[in-house]
């Protein structure tokens, strides 16, 4: 009963969002963001806690407080592209976006290279997805499976209309592997909380992060192009992308290239967030692993 409660609800939400004019939307999605920046208090005090291990007393608190609301902003405006994703054109999903550093992908088109395409959650990820996927060729995304089946067979249906193949995190590695051998590229949010995986630094402090995208690339000397989609309003974004990591013509200081090469793409991210950092999704437990008690409310 609660699954099809959900899901007609979702429905609801999707007419509402497709019929209500953009200029009335976007002032909508702001004030339910300056609502959730004010009353979420569970998901304020995890990115409370995320800025402070940051920043730390480098960042006034007046500050922190902002980058929590347009966190939330940012997070509305990258669910309405989860929604109208699923129904419009190509050619209108193109136009939502402009690319900078470009050539970074076009060159590595040229060397018919395997390409794995990292990002994280950040700004319009539900939009730099499937513009990758559509302008460049078919993509292989690691996801997780939703809870509520109705939603995540829509979900499916609707990715694989932009050219998109969704592989479950259980049985990802086989299906990154099998992507490359049919001649598609991988592409990854790599950002999240992991349990297991290989211990590096984020921001300074340790994390765990998936090491599957460095050991596919250096498997089949991939190049990895991290990128991310910058939001400049609603249904308007610039999809930066960083200078690719290729393994065939990095020089490894150590023993252990998988660590290596796993560090430098968090090292990319991390650049990318004190950049801009309004636009990372600040609201998930990221150090949980060497940090659990802080995330704990009194």
């Amino acid at each position: 009963m609660k699954t099809y409660f959900r899901y007609y609800l979702y429905q609801v939400l999707k007419v509402l969002f497709l019929i209500t004019p953009n200029f009335i939307l976007k002032y909508m999605l702001i004030g339910i963001a300056k609502l959730a920046s004010k009353f979420n208090k569970e998901h304020i005090h995890i990115a409370q806690v995320n800025l402070d291990l940051v920043y730390g007393d480098t960042m006034p608190q007046e500050q922190k407080e902002k980058i929590i609301y347009a966190s939330y902003k940012s997070l509305l405006f990258n669910m309405y592209e989860f929604i109208e994703n699923q129904s419009i054109s190509k050619e209108k999903l193109l136009a939502k976006a402009s690319i900078e550093n470009e050539q970074v992908i076009l060159d590595a088109l040229k060397n018919n290279r395997k390409i794995i395409f990292v990002t994280a959650h950040y700004g319009g990820w539900e939009l730099a997805i499937p513009y990758v996927a559509l302008k460049y060729g078919t993509l292989a995304v690691v996801n997780r499976k939703m809870d509520n089946p109705l939603i995540n067979d829509m979900y499916v249906k609707a990715r694989d209309r932009n050219n998109i193949i969704m592989l479950e995190k259980k049985v990802a590695a086989k299906g990154m592997l099998k992507a490359f051998k049919q001649g598609q590229f991988v592409a990854v949010a790599i950002d999240q909380h992991m349990k297991n995986g290989v211990e590096i630094e984020f921001f300074g402090k340790k994390v765990m992060a998936t090491d599957a995208t460095a050991r596919l690339a250096l498997k089949f000397d991939a190049v990895i192009i991290p990128l991310f989609a910058q939001c400049n309003d609603l249904r308007d974004y610039t999809i930066k992308v960083h200078d690719a990591l290729d393994a065939t013509k990095i020089e490894f200081k150590t023993d252990d290239p998988i660590k290596e090469l796993t560090q430098m793409q968090a090292d990319v991210i991390e650049k990318q967030i004190k950049q801009r950092p309004e636009f990372w999704f600040w609201q998930h437990k990221r150090w949980k692993k060497y940090y659990k008690d802080l995330y704990k409310r009194d």
